[in-house]
């Protein structure tokens, strides 16, 4: 029999270092149907079966990935069309003259845990419903880029994109370790759709909050100077001096809502929400004095019925409705009190 080919001839070359790419190791596993024996089956001595230890959803089908001692049963077809380098091994390196349609095919991956494998499997085969979350990213992406399924890749490029653009929507908040992590993923796995979301998140940080974390220094020049100019054009565009100035930068700058983020500027905003809101409690009669909107501290020692303003500061009803708006969206309240 011909000698085997070497893996290095068949495996498809990695998008990154292939050598780091860890190869899993053939054995042939043939159906006791598939015996030559002619002895009858009711005499056949019975062979205790071993345990083997089966991931639920994963049944028994061609092709069993053994990972940690453990086994994962999994369709050759499906392996084959979700990824090149599945493919490759499946056709290649163990399509040899012994294996036939019967055959059971087992491939032993080293250095690879079961619950890793297990979670990216049933991200990657169609047969499963699970789905990319934040959670699980750390595990899936860096396996969906060594076994080359774009498919996934995109997905997990999704829920960053979608994970960052919800600072905006909802209250929460992305510490800078993970904004960093975010920038150097970016990078290493090329997501030009996520890079614009995460480099605006990252300047809505402190830059001594970003430089704080140890691997920010990892993170390539160029991109460290987009995030920095990010930042500068951002606060040279947000100098406000009324609040429906202030609602529509908030809105087209998509400022997060957390309190964590941009609070010194926040701090200013929620003055001038305040003192709107306190000049929407006079009278109409009580504006028609030529002086100047108070500070937000002298607000409380002011006789608001004995000191009359410029009409221009007495709120409409729609200035009103924005300063609560913003009031209430932003937790506005709780940064003045902090």
């Amino acid at each position: 029999m011909a000698n085997k080919p070497s893996t290095s001839s068949v495996l498809p070359l990695k998008r990154k270092a292939t050598s780091e790419m860890e190869k899993p190791v053939k054995s042939v596993r043939v159906d006791d149907s598939d015996s030559d024996s002619d002895q009858p089956k009711d005499e056949i001595e019975a062979v205790a079966k071993p345990d083997i230890q089966i991931f639920p959803g994963f049944l028994p089908n061609d092709v069993t990935l053994v990972v940690d001692g453990k086994r994962l049963h999994v369709n050759k077809d499906l392996l084959s069309s979700a990824s090149p380098v599945f493919d490759a091994w499946l056709k290649k390196e163990w399509q040899q003259d012994e294996c036939s349609n019967d055959t059971k095919q087992e491939l032993t991956f080293p250095g690879k845990t079961y619950d890793e494998m297990a979670t990216f499997l049933k991200c990657l085969l169609p047969i499963f419903a699970d789905q990319v979350t934040v959670a699980t990213l750390e595990t899936v992406l860096p396996l969906a880029d060594e076994y080359q399924t774009d498919n996934l890749l995109k997905e997990c490029e999704e829920v960053i994109r979608k994970h960052v653009g919800s600072v905006s929507e909802r209250d929460i908040y992305i510490p800078p370790s993970q904004v960093v992590t975010y920038l150097l993923w970016i990078e290493q796995y090329n997501m030009h759709t996520a890079e614009k979301c995460v480099v605006r998140l990252a300047s809505f940080l402190k830059t001594e909050e970003v430089e704080a974390v140890p691997n920010y220094i990892n993170v390539s020049k160029s991109l460290q100077l987009d995030v920095s100019n990010a930042r500068a054009k951002l606060f040279e565009s947000l100098m406000v001096f009324n609040v429906t100035e202030a609602a529509r930068k908030m809105n087209e700058f998509q400022i997060p809502l957390s309190t964590r983020y941009m609070a010194e500027w926040k701090r200013n905003v929620a003055e001038i929400v305040d003192i709107y809101l306190a000049l929407s409690t006079l009278p109409r009669d009580a504006f028609s004095y030529k002086g100047s909107v108070p500070s937000l501290k002298s607000l409380e020692h002011i006789d608001f019925s004995s000191i009359r303003y410029k009409e221009q500061y007495k709120p409409s009803s729609i200035t009103k409705d924005t300063c609560k708006s913003l009031r209430d969206k932003f937790k506005l309240s709780n940064i003045l009190s902090s």
